[in-house]
């Protein structure tokens, strides 16, 4: 009945007319009352996936994810996603905890590899059912088309760049909550956290620039 009321909420959704609100650009955040970075009307870090889907109308691809360290995370891929006048791929990472992530490391199925080295676990059904009121602590936005640096000055300067090869760097933003990958030879990616969350988001960024392929 859950998953089903689940579809019936996006289904719905999907009949509101759509508005083209030239204010949902990657640079235009705000912090809300209880802590959440504001950004294309997603309160990062107050927010379910259920929510973020009717959000979206759209159902995510979920997943199991497991570095070589051993860490485990769970990602809800949308794919590409047309918000305001933008299009851009979005990965919304789910704060799991760790008993959850471990029981579901052990009934996940299809173990496959991923080009930075991790394993991809398909969740459980049971997985699957419990992850959609998980609240969202990371939203990743990938954009379409690389942007310039007129664009990416729009954010503001940043408290502290990370070099991680000649071409791309890390801008962190502490306050605002958001780290944007610029790659002057690749495409951009933008993750946001409630600024509370900053050095969870500052201590798993990649050091390694893997560019996601084409849907």
């Amino acid at each position: 009945m859950k998953k089903l009321f689940f579809i019936v909420l996006i289904l719905l959704s999907a009949c509101e007319p759509k508005e083209r609100d030239v204010t949902n650009l990657p640079w235009k955040t705000s912090i809300t009352e209880s802590g959440a970075t504001r950004v294309f009307g997603i309160n990062v870090g107050d927010i379910t996936l259920k929510e973020l889907s009717i959000k979206l109308k759209k159902i995510a691809d979920t997943a199991l994810f497991e570095t070589p360290q051993g860490d485990l995370s769970i990602e809800a891929y949308f794919g590409k996603t047309t918000i305001g006048l933008l299009e851009g791929r979005i990965i919304a990472d789910l704060d799991a905890g760790d008993e959850f992530l471990k029981t579901e490391r052990k009934r996940a199925k299809d173990r496959n590899p991923t080009p930075n080295n991790n394993w991809k676990y398909q969740l459980s059904t049971e997985g699957a059912t419990e992850i959609v009121d998980m609240n969202i602590w990371r939203l990743v936005y990938m954009p379409i088309g690389q942007y310039e640096e007129k664009q990416i000055k729009f954010f503001g300067e940043p408290e502290e760049i990370i070099k991680v090869t000649e071409t791309a760097q890390y801008r962190l933003f502490p306050e605002k909550g958001i780290v944007l990958l610029w790659d002057t030879e690749g495409g951009e990616i933008f993750y946001y956290v409630a600024p509370r969350d900053f050095e969870r988001l500052k201590q798993q960024l990649p050091m390694e620039v893997i560019h996601p392929k084409e849907d």
